[in-house]
Parts: C-alpha cells; structure tokens; sequence
C-alpha cells in the first residue's frame, strides 16, 4: 500500500512538472511574441487594413476682370519608395542608376549616400521611404522615369502623395477681399463662395503600410474628385494698383492707423478696385480687416448729401433758400456746432452751405424743417432703403445705424448730430452705394463683386445688374444734388483737387472720433464720382486716425487719393480728350507673362483677356484655338468683344480693339 502511495506521489510530481514546463513554456512564448516579433506583427496586421480613402478635389481659380489670375490651387507631389515591393534582382541591377538620379534632383545626398540610405531602408523593410517633396508636375514626369521607379507603384515601388495648396498671386487683397475657406474660418470671396469654389471630393482603395502611411491601390472603381467652380470677379488691377499705392502713401505720409477705398462703376455697381489697410504692431500696412464692408463709423460732413436730398425732397426747402450761419457756432440743447472756418459764412444759401461744408448752416436747416417732426426727416431715410446692408457678397458687411425718435436714446441732439454726421452709422461701401445712386441718376445698384461663375466654359451663373431702388429721388432734385457736388469741388472745400481737365464732384468729411471722450482721433472721407458730366465711376476713400499735428481735415488727407484714382482711370477712358493711352504707355504697363495662363483658359473653354498683348501674339493664340480674328488700330490689345469669360463654343470671331 505504501508502495502504491509512493508511486502516485511521484507520478503526480512527474505531471506537475511536466504542466509547470508546459505554462513556463507558454509564457517564454507569449512573452517573445509580445515584445520581439510583437512590432513585426503588428506592423503585418495594419498592412491588412484596406480602406476607401477620399481624394480631395481642386478647388476652383479666382480671376481678375483684367484676367489676371488672382488664386488658384496647386497640385504638388511628394514621392516615396516602397523598397519592400521591388523584386530583389530589379533593385540589386538598378539602385545604383536610380541613386544617380535621385542626386540631381535632390543634392542634399550624393550618388553614393543615396544608394546606401536605400539599401539600408530596404534591410530594415521601410515602406515609405521618402525621395523628394514638392515636385511640380513636370519634376514628377520626370522622376516616373527613373530606373526601378518606371515600374509604377506595384513593380516599382513608386508612391506619389499629392498635395493641394491654394495660392493668391494679389498679395494685396488676399487675406480680406479674396479671404480665406480654412479651419472654419471664412472671409471674402473663398468664404462666400466656398460652396462653388470647393469642388466635390474622390475616393479610391488604401492600404494602411508601416508608419501609419497609406499606399494607394490599383482600384477600377476608384472616382475621381471633380473640380471647383471659377470665380470672375470684377475687380480691374491696373485700378486696384493705383488705390492700394495711392492709399498706402497717403496712410504713410500722415502716420494713420488704416485706410480704405473703393472704385465702382456707376451704371452696374461693378467694384473694380477695393483697397483695404492697416497698420500692424510693426508698423507694416496690410489688408487687416476689409474696412470697406465691415467698419461702420460715423462719416461726418459726408452724411450731408442725405440731409441736403431730404431737405429737397421733401419740399421743405431748396437750393436757394437762405440761412445764417451764426458766426460759425450756434448751441442746441447745451451743445455747441461749430464750423472749420473761424467766424462762420455769414448768411448764405443751402446750396453754398453744402459746397462749403458749414456744419451750422445744414444744422440749422435740419432743425427749422424737422424738429417738431424728426420722424419725417428719419422715415426719409427707411424709405430710400438706406437702413439696409447692400448685399454685397463677401462675409462681414455691417448693418447701417440710423436711430429712430422711438429709441430709448433718442434726444433733442439726436436730429441736429445726424444732421452733420454723428450719432449716424456705415460702412465706407453703403456711403458709396449712395453716392454711386446720385451720379446714376438717382438709380441706386447692388454693388457687385462676382461677374461669372463658370465650369470649363460652361456658364454656372451670371450676375446681372441688382438694382436696389430706381429711385432714391426726384430727377429735379438729383441734377440739383449733383450741381452742389460738382460745386464742393470747383469752389467748396474740395477745390484743392479741382483739375478742370478732369471734372470731379463729391464731398469732403471730417469726422472727430470718440469725441465724448476728447482727444484728436479724427476720420478723413471723400466721395464722390467722375467724369462730373458723365460718371463713369463712383469712389469713397476713408482714413482713419491720421496724425493730428500733419493733418486730419477729408480734403488734404482724403482727397488726393481720389484725384490720384481719378487722374489714373480718368486717363484710360476712351472718350477722354485727354487720354494717356499710347503705345508706349501700354507697353510700360504691361509686365510680360507666361502664355501658360492663355492655355489654361483655353482648357477650361473660356475666353481670356487678352489686353496688352501686341496683334501677332494675341492673333496666333486665338487662331490656334480655330477662332477668327477682327483688328481695329495698331499697336497693343486695349479692349475685345467677347469679354473675358465667355465660353470659347460662343466666340467665333473675336474683335480686338488696338492702340
């Protein structure tokens, strides 16, 4: 018995040893596959993963109406070498070829460093080895013909990563005016019309390699991402040039803190410059904020042309009626108005007291027609749609401030300070659209940013003329307004940019801010519009904070950046006696460029401009595209019928306009 015990004793240490070996075996394993093959497997089971990846779509091109190109989205390529896919015999033959290449186009390894990286990335089974980054489409020919990588992505181990980036070439109205569609930021064009401009994205099969990298696949059901709209805008460059250097000298010689101004044309509400900014901590002047649409302030002595256009339409007073204008002071209410001019006109007519911007003489006016009965003087104003924002399509635009006697703040003062330009509000781009109605003959237009919006000549959307208001009033009463701004300028507080070349009217505006809290921050406008007798455009120029001790008043600060816009566009109108427009000058202007930009508008199947070019270039590029050609003068491509953007299945025969 004992003998049977001992023996069971020993069989069942015999066992528990053998179990014991058994788990001590099993975690010698588990352990080895965990920490030593554990990396290998686990790289092995990403590779497994296949997924349907999205291939992001081109974004569409923005244009200028000069057709220039003011954004456009690049593909650029980074290239990578899945060493692990080449057959051995392949690779051993050609590394040596391909490290030859690879060191002309890129030098930062010789032939030699070039071979012993990839070998030594092969030995180590890298998958995604980088060669070049941020080829352009021609390095990238180039590159699918070098040795070993011409076996494409499966024989070849090639990689391509493409990449969009989006590039503005106008720097100067590229953060604001063109804006931005990113991280959840919209601004400008790029926001608004993101939903045009962005295209609808592709997806194809990926597979999941070492290093968190996906390697594309051959995948027949793969769709391709579809391009983004293309914007045409109206903005002119040559004019925008002239604001934006206009402007900027004008920010620098009086040390202001920013700017704005805006070119339109006076039938269609086509903006055809939009200069915008302000000075940085570093005292750079960029396009910050789009001060134009956004930035709503009181205007000043501007805001006179809407006390003289109620005054007159209303009937409560004309042109010619007279008024004291009290020595150049009257108080109201405890408040003391004051003119520019110490001592005041004496007593003059409405009519004078607008050209001359006396403060007391509009006050007065105001106040004997519309105190007792502010309401008419403000239901004018909600009447012509002035309370309104124009619509314009960029993000950002700030509604009009027109107080009402209603308002809990409404005081006695509240009339008299509209009046001259206090305790009212907007931005510089609904003083214009006002001032733009009075030069249309009363007939106030949308102001409007975006022509066209085309898909490879297929015209998506065209934007015609938006009018807001016929008219804002009477035809009697607008030849009256336009004689009062054409005087401002001939003899009134703008005749110091009087040019009688080129007739101007409009209005100065000196607008002292944050007055309750003195100080000497003041903002400086002019409006108005050109040729006087037959407007072609409107323009608002605005500069806020300049300094005080170098001038702060709308006509010194202000108007010289008008005249030089004016001067400028005046001189490019074909009706102009005293046209500067030549040859030489066109030729000056005209910087020279690459026909790539023809080519890929003849792609896209739209006309370009071609404006600047002289005859034979501008007549081999259309009759290459099988279109007939009709010249008119000699020298350099100054206008063309069709415009810019039409569709090339449109045009047949193209007139271009020489000089």
């Amino acid at each position: 018995m004992s003998i049977e015990i001992g023996q069971i004793k020993k069989r069942i240490t015999w066992i528990s040893a053998v179990v014991y070996a058994f788990f001590l075996i099993v975690l010698v394993r588990l352990f080895y596959v965990s920490l030593v093959m554990g990396p290998e497997l686990r790289a092995q089971s990403q590779e497994r993963v296949i997924e349907r990846r999205p291939i992001e779509a081109k974004r569409g091109d923005i244009y200028s109406a000069d057709g220039k190109t003011l954004a456009t989205t690049k593909p650029v390529y980074n290239i990578y070498f899945d060493a692990v896919t080449v057959d051995e015999t392949v690779f051993d033959k050609d590394v040596a070829a391909l490290s030859e290449k690879l060191a002309l186009l890129n030098p930062r390894r010789n032939a030699a460093q070039w071979e012993r990286y990839l070998r030594s990335e092969r030995e180590k089974k890298h998958r995604y080895i980088p060669l070049a980054a941020d080829l352009n489409y021609s390095q990238l020919q180039r590159i699918k013909s070098y040795p070993i990588l011409s076996r494409g992505v499966f024989q070849g181990g090639m990689i391509i990563q493409e990449k969009l980036e989006r590039i503005q070439m106008a720097t100067d109205v590229r953060s604001r005016t063109i804006g931005r569609d990113k991280d959840g930021a919209q601004a400008g064009l790029e926001g608004y019309y993101s939903n045009y401009l962005q295209g609808k994205p592709g997806n194809r099969l990926m597979q999941k390699i070492t290093g968190n990298y996906w390697k594309p696949l051959d995948d027949p059901q793969a769709i391709e991402p579809l391009d983004g709209f293309d914007l045409f805008t109206t903005i002119d460059t040559r004019i925008q040039d002239v604001a934006q250097q206009s402007l900027l000298a004008q920010l620098k010689k009086y040390d202001a803190d920013h700017g704005s101004a805006v070119v339109m044309e006076v039938a269609t509400g086509r903006i055809v410059a939009m200069a915008n900014l302000g000075r940085n901590e570093d005292s750079v002047y960029s396009e910050l904020r789009n001060y134009a649409v956004w930035e709503r302030t009181e205007p000043g002595s501007t805001i006179k042309l809407l006390s003289a256009m109620a005054l007159l339409e209303t009937g409560v007073a004309d042109t010619s009626d007279m008024v004291n204008t009290e020595k150049g002071e009257v108080t109201i209410y405890g408040k003391k108005v004051r003119d520019s001019k110490k001592g005041g006109y004496g007593t003059i007519s409405l009519r004078r007291a607008f050209e001359v911007s006396s403060n007391t003489g509009i006050v007065k006016l105001v106040q004997q027609h519309f105190e007792q009965h502010p309401d008419d003087y403000v239901d004018f104003l909600y009447s012509r749609g002035f309370h309104k924002t124009t619509g314009i399509t960029i993000k950002g635009e700030s509604v009009p401030n027109i107080p009402k006697p209603s308002d809990d703040r409404w005081s006695g003062l509240s009339l008299p300070w509209m009046a001259y330009g206090y305790g009212v509000e907007f931005t510089p781009l609904q003083l214009l659209t006002i001032y733009n109605a009075v030069a249309n003959n009363g007939t106030m237009v949308k102001p409007q940013i975006v022509e066209r919006i085309m898909d490879h000549g297929r015209i998506v959307e065209d934007f015609e003329t938006d009018i807001l208001n016929p008219a804002i009033c009477s035809q009697e009463v607008v030849y009256k307004l336009q004689a009062m701004l054409e005087g401002a300028v001939h003899s009134g507080t703008a005749k110091n940019i009087y040019d009688e070349r080129i007739p101007v009217a409009g209005k100065t505006g000196t607008c002292q801010l944050n007055y309750w809290r003195g100080g000497k921050d003041y903002q400086s406008s002019f409006a108005g519009y050109f040729p006087a007798n037959d407007p072609k455009y409107s323009c608002i120029v605005v500069i806020n904070k300049p300094d005080y001790y170098k001038g702060y008043y709308g006509n010194i600060v202000a108007g010289p950046v008008f005249k030089a816009i004016a001067d400028e566009v005046y001189s490019q109108l074909p009706e102009s006696p005293t046209t500067l427009i030549s040859n030489q000058l066109i030729a000056a202007r005209t910087t020279t460029v690459s026909e790539d930009r023809f080519e890929q508008a003849f792609q896209k199947n739209f006309l370009p401009s071609l404006n600047g070019l002289d005859a034979r270039t501008a007549t081999r590029l259309l009759e290459g595209q099988g279109l007939s050609v009709s010249l008119a003068g000699t020298g350099r491509v100054v206008g063309q019928e069709p415009v810019l953007g039409t569709p090339l299945n449109q045009c047949s025969t193209i007139k271009l306009v020489l000089r």
